[in-house]
């Protein structure tokens, strides 16, 4: 009795499968060490920097980075992040950020000159595309990935392969995993998040409300209209009477002759709730909106000094209001986790809660 070739469930010999899955990991394994380097400092980015700056996505705590290679000099780049005191003393530009800014001072990151180094790394390469924050859907496919497009080549020539010397069914197997490795690596990998990350989420309103221009132009502070922020756990939306101290004499946009037809909106609906108690305000859509069962204090953040955008993101830069960060668990964790080395320096305590009682009674 002849002894049979031991084959996949495929059809596809069994030493063909193996040696195929050795070779995909091979290339994985040396994906991951070509890229390993940045990928550390793009994860120091996000532990050390990424709370008070972003690189592409606007105004935060502190400067955008985008393309600040380009604009000072390596060494004194890596100077001022292993020691930004002494710049931010005597260095006009520095000084002159750090008055802008508030006056709200870098803190001592406590990083090797190699890792500055990485971080300078980090920030040029980030710089080359767009925030994803800002990149609008059809923008997605201006970024790939490198271990994918290795994938996806690895694939593509075991598919011709097993065409030309194979069975037709293994070969149309191999071409659907090539199809979708192909589709991953091109970009669709920036459309799949965990399930909650509603990161981007930009919903539109029935007011062309722009921070943009109150928190940014015009910096009003967003305590003035999200108040609850100070006294609650929600930081609740304005009521019309609070727009209309300002806009019961401001009716138009600066420069413009004629009444606004979006001011004109507010002072009607206002007018309205002043001649009938049952008349109703505008029905916002929420951008944030976490699941019922977390449990999130505005209050206790707010009095921790945290600044609004270090979860809501450069919200003075954005004409229609977006979420800007992910919301989700392990986002919030990172911080409560951080030491007081770690930390911004204008936090009045770190070491959040980490028990699940507090977030989820």
């Amino acid at each position: 009795m002849s002894q049979r070739t031991s084959r996949s469930s495929f059809g596809v010999p069994a030493r063909a499968v193996a040696a195929f899955v050795l070779l995909l990991a091979a290339v994985s394994a040396h994906a991951e060490a070509s890229s390993g380097s940045l990928h550390d400092s793009a994860m120091l980015f996000i532990h050390r920097c990424a709370q008070c700056h972003t690189v592409g996505g606007g105004r935060g705590v502190g400067p955008d980075l985008a393309g600040v290679t380009s604009r000072r000099d390596k060494d004194w780049l890596v100077g001022f992040i292993q020691n930004p005191d002494p710049y931010l003393d005597k260095d006009a530009q520095a000084k002159k950020l750090l008055a802008e800014y508030g006056d709200l001072r870098m803190e001592n990151v406590h990083v090797t000159k190699a890792q500055a180094e990485g971080l300078i790394a980090f920030i040029q390469s980030a710089s080359q595309t767009p925030s994803p924050e800002l990149r609008s859907p059809d923008e997605g496919w201006h970024g790939f990935s490198v271990p994918g497009l290795l994938i996806f080549a690895v694939l593509a020539a075991g598919t011709l392969i097993v065409s030309v010397f194979g069975a037709r069914r293994d070969a149309a197997v191999l071409a659907v995993f090539c199809a979708a490795s192909a589709y991953w690596a091109f970009g669709g990998w920036r459309y799949f998040r965990l399930p909650g990350d509603q990161q981007g989420h930009i919903p539109p309103q029935p007011i062309a409300f722009s921070h943009e221009l109150h928190a940014g132009r015009l910096t009003i502070s967003c305590l003035y209209c999200h108040g609850g922020a100070q006294r609650s756990d929600s930081a609740g939306v304005p009521p019309l009477s609070v727009c209309m101290n300002c806009h019961v004499a401001v009716r138009s946009v600066s420069g413009a002759k004629e009444p606004s037809p979006e001011i004109a909106k507010i002072v009607a609906a206002y007018d309205a709730s002043v001649s009938s108690p049952t008349a109703r305000g505008f029905a916002w859509n929420r951008v944030h909106h976490l699941p019922d069962y977390v449990h999130f204090s505005h209050r206790a953040h707010i009095a921790n000094n945290l600044q609004c955008q270090e979860c809501h993101g450069p919200v003075q830069t954005m004409t229609r209001m977006r979420q800007a960060a992910p919301l989700t668990m392990g986002w919030c964790i990172n911080c409560h986790r951080l030491t007081p080395k770690d930390a911004p320096s204008h936090w009045k305590r770190v070491g959040g809660p980490l028990d699940c009682a507090s977030c989820h009674f």
